[in-house]
């Protein structure tokens, strides 16, 4: 982080205003983990503050998208510093920006984490975001690729209110996710168009300008085609079971291999799903075997510790019902909430 080494005048005794940010800098320059740390730790606790149905966690989540306001203004304000003081300006932009993507990005992911599944998808997006995390730590690679000019680090700050929004407008406005995700891709197309004129004012070539331009209409589109791979932040399944009998949304003892006479009574795919309070939301039974695929939705409502029970019964088999078994748990846009197996012999 580049500091200024100008300062403004103050009388004796009294330390200014640049000073005071000067000294901040270099301090955060000796333990420059700190702020991750602290985002990450904020992440952590409003986790487990979701996952016990507490109002804090929707506080740390509004702090978390408080981001979008700074960078509206954000120009204004370097203005406004640059006026008084050469450097400052670029310094504490700089700065306040690096700091809150920081708290967007480490808040946001342990609640990534937590709803991994074993899908090549979500795998990437959350590798994508860990390393976008770990390269608002890095100083040097960061002033150099992402706060050189306004049009990065207004794209950049795109990609970060977008994973910010996926993971905490659930929990904040009470929606679902097949709502909030196309809410989140609106704001960003929003805040897109509003800083275009900042963005484009900063690329100096024509191929650059139509490569932001490329970029900003294409990434949005591309997570909206790849959709059923973002990770369903905010539901986690705290049990899952393969059944053959369910008493008061109780389940039975869980089945790995069944034969084809005992399919008689029938097989139940039993799922307990934890989800922010307030939000309801559709959940999906996917049936596979041999290619066939059969889906049977259920609702489920957040706020519950446990988890909402719900299950889906399958009393009807095929002729050829022997061999292995897929149930998959997915949202309505087929984000992976958990996966359950059973083989079926004759």
């Amino acid at each position: 982080m580049e500091i200024p080494t100008t300062v403004s005048e103050t009388q004796p005794g009294e330390i200014g205003p640049s000073r005071r940010l000067t000294r901040l800098a270099r301090f955060l320059e000796r333990v420059p983990w700190l702020i991750p740390a602290i985002s990450f730790v904020s992440g952590v606790i409003g986790f487990v503050m979701v996952k016990r149905g507490a109002d804090l966690a929707r506080i740390i989540a509004i702090a978390a998208l408080a981001g979008w306001l700074w960078l509206l203004i954000e120009p204004l304000v370097r203005r406004f510093l640059e006026r008084r003081r050469s450097g400052i300006g670029k310094f504490v932009s700089n700065f306040l920006t690096q700091s809150l993507q920081q708290e967007v990005l480490f808040f946001s992911l342990p609640f990534l984490f937590g709803s991994l599944q074993q899908d090549l998808g979500q795998i990437a997006f959350i590798s994508i975001a860990g390393g976008a995390a770990l390269l608002t730590a890095i100083d040097p690679l960061y002033e150099r690729w992402i706060a050189a000019r306004a049009a990065t680090r207004l794209l950049f700050h795109a990609y970060c209110s977008l994973i910010a929004a996926v993971v905490v407008v659930p929990m904040v406005v009470h929606l679902s996710l097949e709502e909030a995700l196309p809410f989140s891709l609106g704001a960003v197309g929003v805040w897109l168009l509003l800083t275009a004129p900042m963005s484009l004012r900063s690329l100096r070539s024509t191929r650059h300008k139509l490569i932001w331009v490329a970029c900003s209409l294409l990434a949005p589109l591309l997570v909206w085609v790849l959709r059923a791979h973002v990770p369903p932040a905010g539901l986690a399944v705290t049990q899952a079971v393969i059944t053959q009998s369910i008493v008061e949304r109780t389940p039975g003892p869980p089945v790995r291999t069944l034969t084809t006479a005992e399919l008689s009574a029938g097989v139940v795919a039993f799922a307990a799903i934890r989800a922010p309070s307030g939000v309801a939301q559709s959940i999906i039974f996917e049936w596979r075997h041999a290619g066939e695929i059969e889906r049977i939705t259920s609702e489920i409502q957040g706020g519950n510790d446990s988890g909402w029970r719900t299950y889906s019964r399958k009393e009807i088999f095929p002729a050829n019902a022997p061999g292995r078994w897929i149930v998959d748990v997915r949202t309505p846009q087929g984000q992976l909430l958990r996966r359950m197996r059973f083989t079926v012999k004759d």
